[in-house]
């Protein structure tokens, strides 16, 4: 407390956080970062805007060639500590891991915690889900005392704000009752929101425990179309699912699941080997 009581001493306009990048897979910021050009980098004069400073620490932390920017720690948390200053969520959650992890500058836990405290608040995905993980000791050892309840809380928070990890740890749990009362419906619950997530709306890594769930009735009702379906669209993985459960639908049902999956491959504009496909004889 005593960092956030100094911050807000030599901040005291700071109330809210700018979130430029609230993605918490990245490829929102590298698209952003793949789209800057030299030019435009070298023409950033002091004092940048919060974005500006925001991209000049992360390039300085290990140096950016592209742009002409050699590795330069004290440039990177001076950047970083402006942008903060300055209102940018982002810069706060790169300074909390840089402090935990001693990159460009000596490990301190203390602080870690404190900016990582401050921008899980102002509602920051990456924040949330790193005080999430530590409550439940995961990950981030040290950074906060082992606390379910709290650990749950954060990973919420960051699940249903659309990141898969947090809401794939939280289906973990309940499925497997670590830490918490096994719950299938809660599994389930969680299962989908880390499948369908907005910032990975092309993403199949969870299909095939979401078609054994529908195979199973396991926290929803069964439904073997879906099961079929999502087997389907897992290509190689789903194949032994699909063999299994097409010798208890009929072929209409088969063929409702396989247009349901071409449907979905059309819209996201993927493609399932077609070689994957198996129809009941």
């Amino acid at each position: 407390m005593k960092f956030l009581v100094f911050f807000i001493l030599l901040f005291p306009g700071f109330a809210h956080a700018d979130i430029l990048f609230q993605d918490p897979t990245g490829k929102s910021l590298n698209v952003a970062i793949k789209s800057l050009s030299k030019e435009e980098v070298e023409g950033w004069s002091s004092p940048a805007s919060g974005r500006e400073e925001f991209f000049l620490g992360l390039f300085y932390i290990r140096g950016a060639p592209e742009f002409s920017i050699q590795k330069d720690c004290k440039k990177s948390i001076d950047f970083l500590r402006s942008a903060w200053g300055g209102g940018v969520a982002d810069a706060g959650y790169t300074l909390a891991t840089m402090y935990y992890n001693g990159v460009c500058t000596s490990k301190d836990v203390s602080k870690a915690r404190d900016l990582a405290t401050q921008t899980a608040q102002e509602g920051y995905i990456l924040a949330q889900r790193m005080l999430g993980m530590a409550y439940i000791g995961k990950k981030w050892q040290d950074l906060y005392p082992y606390d379910v309840e709290k650990g749950i809380c954060w990973l919420a928070k960051a699940g249903n704000a659309g990141d898969r990890e947090s809401a794939a740890q939280l289906a973990l749990m309940y499925n497997r009752g670590v830490g918490v009362v096994k719950d299938e419906k809660k599994y389930f619950s969680w299962l989908k929101r880390a499948v369908f997530n907005k910032f990975e709306e092309g993403n199949r890594l969870g299909f095939p425990a979401l078609a054994e769930s529908y195979e199973s009735g396991k926290g929803t009702e069964k439904d073997l179309v879906k099961a079929y379906k999502y087997f389907d669209l897992s290509g190689t993985a789903g194949v032994k699912g699909k063999k299994r459960i097409a010798k208890e639908m009929t072929q209409e049902q088969i063929d409702e699941a396989l247009r349901q999956s071409k449907e979905w491959q059309e819209e996201h504009n993927v493609q399932v080997g077609g070689g994957f496909i198996r129809r009941a004889n």
